[in-house]
């Protein structure tokens, strides 16, 4: 029998899914096409964005058209939000909600034992307690998310997560480390440690760095998400000299006029978020940032705008990811003054976008001047070519194909596409 998955949204869901899909296959279910027809489809929701509620419940009614008379199993975010509406979605067989995921196992044991329920089963418990154990160490990629937390006790006023995520609940540190070794064990030689506000994980997120990074085998340490106002000098100190530690960080800026991160509730403003990146960029001069902005919140004026895009300007993302803002039902952004009307929000997301394009370009193209050599993590190989990224995150395109999890060395020499591209034989394969 055949179990086909599909996850939208953040890397918890990625990891929650695939811990899922490896009690399914322990059972003698095989990995399906959740595109073809399968036996059991489950579908993990997000519900950061109205976008993504809507296409969590398309891919629900697109399973349930693939095969009628399939198990069908719903869970995560957009669930927990509203589990009635996809209760009601003829053909779906059960709902929970993002702390009772092993619930799905029983259902669908029970559904294949002949007990077929007549009407969808609805199971939402509050994210509350103790979080399940779970285990996911067969990513089918070159690198595996590790989760090491769960939930937020942030109270930003645009955010809905908290209220579906609960409080921050850490997996304990030994879970965390026996998990590591299996999945360096099974060949995957890049980790990356996430949650849903990674730097939950609290003061022991240093030395949880460097006891991976003492595992054999691990060759690449990535961090999730992290808050601006937790990288601290003495965090940063802690973690500058790590081996295996991956030199990029995703920031979690959400806008750069102070005014707007004040209405956001967020904990920092502009000048210690610049502080933060000078001084890691200072312990770690190859480093690069990613980021999350959102445009277009409530009272955003042309002025916030601008402040926004000079900032980025400033700092220097080598990737951001811009949305536009979504209003969540019960949140206090959703209730504010000064809605933005869908075509300024729209207006000012194509703007940034142009703007992350050239500083992009602009890092690229330093990083070509330069003629440092580079080591890239294979990640796919097709037609003739090699796609990964280096530790710093810059995707690389290597002529020549390569097994995915391959350490290989080179000398950028040129971009195309927003892609640097490596001369096949300029480097050597360094082994994994």
């Amino acid at each position: 029998m055949k179990a086909g998955f599909l996850t939208l949204g953040c890397r918890v869901n990625q990891y929650e899914t695939e811990a899922l899909a490896e009690e399914l296959f322990r059972i003698g279910f095989e990995r399906g096409d959740f595109g073809g027809k399968c036996d059991i489809y489950i579908i993990n929701t997000c519900a950061v964005t109205e976008e993504s509620v809507r296409k969590s419940r398309q891919m629900v009614r697109r399973a349930i058209k693939n095969n009628p008379d399939a198990f069908v199993g719903v869970m995560g975010c957009a669930s927990q939000l509203d589990g009635g509406a996809f209760a009601a979605i003829p053909g779906v067989s059960f709902v929970c909600g993002t702390r009772n995921r092993a619930e799905i196992l029983r259902a669908a044991g029970m559904f294949f034992k002949g007990g077929r329920p007549e009407t969808c089963v609805l199971d939402i418990v509050p994210p509350e307690g103790e979080l399940t154990k779970t285990s996911a160490v067969s990513f089918e990629r070159a690198r595996a998310y590790v989760k090491i937390e769960d939930g937020c006790n942030g109270r930003c006023s645009y955010c809905v997560i908290p209220s579906l995520r609960g409080g921050i609940v850490k997996r304990d540190e030994g879970e965390i480390l026996d998990e590591v070794k299996v999945i360096a064990a099974n060949g995957c030689h890049e980790v990356v440690l996430t949650g849903i506000e990674t730097a939950g994980y609290g003061s022991g997120l240093s030395g949880l760095i460097r006891k991976i990074d003492a595992i054999p085998g691990i060759g690449r340490i990535r961090m999730g998400s992290l808050e601006p106002s937790f990288m601290k000098p003495e965090f940063v100190d802690e973690i500058a000299g790590v081996r295996s530690l991956c030199h990029h960080f995703h920031i979690s800026v959400q806008n750069g006029s102070d005014r707007i991160l004040a209405l956001m509730r967020r904990k920092y403003n502009t000048a210690v978020m610049e502080r933060s990146i000078a001084y890691i960029r200072e312990k770690m001069p190859d480093v690069n940032f990613s980021a999350d902005v959102i445009v277009g919140f409530p009272g955003e004026t042309e002025e916030d705008f601008e402040k926004t895009c000079r900032f980025v300007k400033r700092v220097g993302f080598l990737h951001l990811h811009i949305f536009t803002y979504s209003k969540r039902p019960g949140t206090e952004a959703a209730e504010m003054d000064g809605q933005i009307p869908e075509k300024v929000k729209n207006e000012r997301l194509h703007r940034l976008e142009a703007i992350a394009a050239g500083e992009k370009s602009r890092i690229l193209s330093g990083m070509i001047s330069s003629g440092k050599p580079v080591e890239i993590l294979a990640e796919t190989s097709s037609g003739g070519c090699t796609v990964g990224h280096t530790g710093n995150f810059v995707e690389c395109r290597i002529f020549g194909e390569h097994p995915a999890g391959t350490i290989i060395s080179g000398i950028p020499f040129g971009i195309a596409d927003g892609v640097v591209e490596i001369r096949q034989g300029t480097g050597a394969d360094a082994g994994a």
